[in-house]
């Protein structure tokens, strides 16, 4: 299992990294964990992260080194595109005729198709800016635009893509974010997936900057433990502090929307009795109603 998260800054490109993802392991035993960075330094000129086997993601990593030092790309953007999408595909491509190959044989049987199923993120300069691509896994590459400006990919994707809407929203809204905003959204994201998803990421976390320096160099960053201990410093304030606001908000105010008073206590004193006029009735026999009848 992985998760890898792409953030497109106003002047810089974030990319963060789950640690050593989960490979499954036969015979009902546990998985296994591959101990290899998914974010790799490319000539100190692009950051390569690759969601997939580790021994795939090497061979992607050498195509695109031998790719950016051939320097073709630098005047033409169709060109910078191009020659990444071959540096890249070109591994993918010739894992899967092997695996094709080997379908069939005695010992292979059906090979798994995870080990070519792979997600890849570029960050690389071009001219006075910075690009970010994701080269899915049918190998066609997409930029990621001011109008979206963060990607997701791996396992973990389904987790982090939702949660990375909602910090877009309360960060940085439309536009590209600042490079602060894109460090605590890229290692929130992946913080809160393994949160989620305990079993199949693990730290350490990655979180690698590229910016461009003076003269439009490009300055290529590995966010060590102190910067990443004040990240998560960062993030448990913002909780505690939208924790605040939430109970602030369902606290009853007194006003128009509050409870109704409570009545007064009953008196001591008795009330006055009304005063009833007094009726009085006489009941005559049958002898004396007789006496007194005038016929």
């Amino acid at each position: 299992m992985s998760l890898l998260v792409g953030i497109r800054c106003k002047d810089s490109v974030v990319l963060a990294a789950s640690g050593p993802g989960a490979v499954p392991s036969e015979n009902g035993l546990p998985p296994a964990r591959q101990w290899a960075k998914k974010l790799r330094v490319i000539n100190d000129l692009a950051v390569l992260g690759v969601s997939g086997h580790d021994g795939l993601a090497q061979e992607m990593a050498l195509s695109l080194e031998r790719c950016l030092a051939d320097g073709r790309h630098d005047s033409h953007e169709e060109v910078l595109r191009s020659e990444i999408r071959d540096a890249l595909a070109t591994p993918v491509q010739r894992t899967v005729a092997i695996h094709r190959t080997l379908q069939g044989l005695p010992g292979y049987g059906i090979t798994t198709t995870d080990y070519v199923l792979s997600q890849s993120l570029v960050a690389v300069p071009f001219g006075k800016s910075l690009r970010l691509y994701v080269l899915d896994p049918d190998c066609s590459l997409t930029e990621i635009t001011e109008e979206l400006s963060w990607v997701a990919i791996g396992n973990a994707r389904a987790i982090a893509e939702p949660f990375l809407a909602f910090l877009r929203h309360i960060l940085w809204g439309g536009g590209l974010p600042s490079t602060a905003h894109g460090e605590l959204a890229a290692y929130w994201s992946v913080r809160h997936a393994m949160e989620y998803y305990p079993a199949g990421l693990a730290r350490p976390i990655q979180l690698t900057v590229m910016s461009l320096g003076r003269k439009d160099s490009v300055e290529v960053v590995e966010r060590g433990e102190r910067e990443l201990a004040i990240l998560d410093q960062t993030v448990e304030a913002s909780v505690d502090a939208i924790r605040r606001s939430f109970g602030a908000q369902h606290t009853k105010p007194a006003g128009s929307g509050s409870a109704p008073p409570t009545p007064p206590p009953p008196s001591a004193e008795k009330p006055p009795r009304k005063r009833v006029p007094e009726v009085r009735l006489t009941i005559e026999s049958p002898e004396q109603r007789k006496k007194g009848r005038k016929w």
